[in-house]
């Protein structure tokens, strides 16, 4: 079973911040801004909560967000070996 994520349309705003929350921008900015890059989700949450306000959005809501961007095909997800066993890390998807 999937993950499920409410994306909601904000007429008010433009870009990307019409369908994604600042913290949703900001995880897939991360994403962009090295787009060879592998990223755990403890990685984007960290970079992400430099960027805004510490304590803003919690690592949950980050690692759901981006199994539901994998499940729609925009991240890929594989696992790779880590400390304490498998972890899970995402990239873009190539075009």
């Amino acid at each position: 079973m999937g993950t499920t994520f409410k994306i909601e349309i904000d007429a008010s705003q433009q870009g990307l911040r019409m369908f994604l929350r600042d913290w949703q921008e900001e995880a897939m900015t991360v994403l962009w801004d090295n787009s060879q890059k592998e990223y755990t989700s403890r990685e984007v949450f960290n970079q992400v909560n430099k960027r805004l306000s510490p304590g803003s959005i919690s690592k949950a809501s980050i690692t759901n967000f981006l199994e539901y961007m994998a499940e729609v095909g925009v991240l890929k997800k594989k696992e790779i070996a880590g400390k304490g066993g498998q972890v899970r890390v995402s990239s873009l998807r190539s075009p």
